[in-house]
């Protein structure tokens, strides 16, 4: 589901009539000359903050911590304090990330996670809200690897929250 939602975004941006991320808010930062790798998109919330690559999502609250999820593997991995997120382009540069492993970092990333899923159904109601019913569903027409119909996609993001455990006390 992650990767089909990051071929949307990527629609979104090339959209003909405007970049749709930059409309919603995001502040995009390519990378330095020279250095190769994915532009990044920031978008500050009220109370948490979203990092989004070609390659993957990370969110982050400054008073639970941070997750990534890759694009193309469905399972958070735990920020740690301190990782300069601004100097990020690349994948690789995620890959030793692992996943929570200390009671504070379990009970944070599953709460992270729901966040984030409930955020992307959110942006999708957002997105049909600006650009009517039919722009996803032509989005999606053009990839062959279609795993939710567009009609579907904010409820099946807000269905997979739902599905993420209560973290433990």
């Amino acid at each position: 589901m992650l990767h089909q939602q990051c071929w949307c975004w990527g629609q979104d941006i090339r959209r003909h009539q405007g970049n749709l991320l930059l409309e919603f808010g995001f502040v995009r930062v390519r990378p330095p000359e020279g250095m190769g790798g994915s532009t990044r998109y920031t978008l500050r919330l009220s109370t948490a903050e979203l990092r989004l690559w070609g390659f993957g999502i990370c969110y982050l609250e400054p008073q639970r911590g941070a997750i990534y999820v890759n694009r193309y593997c469905f399972v958070p991995r735990w920020v740690p304090d301190g990782m300069d997120l601004d100097a990020v382009w690349q994948d690789s540069q995620m890959s030793g990330l692992h996943r929570p492993a200390t009671q504070r970092q379990i009970r944070g990333s599953r709460r992270l996670l729901q966040s984030l899923l409930r955020w992307i159904a959110g942006y999708e109601r957002w997105v049909e809200n600006t650009c009517g019913a039919s722009y996803r569903g032509a989005t999606l027409a053009a990839w062959t690897r279609t795993a939710i119909p567009a009609a579907r996609m904010a409820i099946e993001w807000d269905l997979l929250a739902r599905h993420v455990e209560e973290p433990p006390p």
